[in-house]
């Protein structure tokens, strides 16, 4: 039981670190989407000036805002990849491992116990059928050593 135990603490813990560490990624991933979606609002906005400017006096001041459009959406576009690329740690490959024996240390215990109970159950079963039949073997021993002991006493 102890034993059991044990692994239910550890895949506690690994559970809770796995999860822990899911949220810190996530949050990462969101915070950097967040910003990329900033930035491509601010590209949109000055995209949109550009074709206004663009419009008015045949180029000029349109081009450089069109640049600067262009390049943060190329930047927005580089900030949205990267947070997509975020990937779990060599960490967390550890505690998924660690977390795994203990489940699988768990199931081998629930599984003796089990076993353990079936066999319970079957004496159990045979005792209350047959309760004689049950009391008997154990019962042969000592009987007849006291039947021999009651002999050699009855002899001398």
């Amino acid at each position: 039981m102890e034993h059991f135990v044990r692994s239910l603490k550890v895949a506690l813990r690994s559970e809770h670190l796995l999860r822990k560490n899911e949220f810190r990624l996530t949050a990462q991933k969101l915070q950097f989407n967040a910003l990329a979606g900033l930035v491509a609002v601010f590209g949109l906005v000055m995209l949109s000036l550009a074709v206004f400017f663009a419009l008015v006096p045949y180029w000029g001041q349109a081009l450089a805002a069109l640049t600067v459009g262009g390049i943060d959406l190329l930047l927005a576009t580089v900030l949205a990849a990267y947070a997509n690329s975020l990937k779990p740690t060599a960490e967390v490959e550890i505690v998924k491992e660690v977390r795994d024996m203990a489940l699988s240390d768990i199931e081998e215990e629930i599984s003796l116990a089990e076993a353990e109970l079936v066999t319970l159950k079957g004496e159990v079963r045979k005792f209350v059928r047959n309760p004689i039949d049950t009391l008997l073997p154990a019962a042969i021993g000592p009987l007849l050593g006291a039947v021999t002991r009651g002999l050699g006493a009855v002899k001398k």
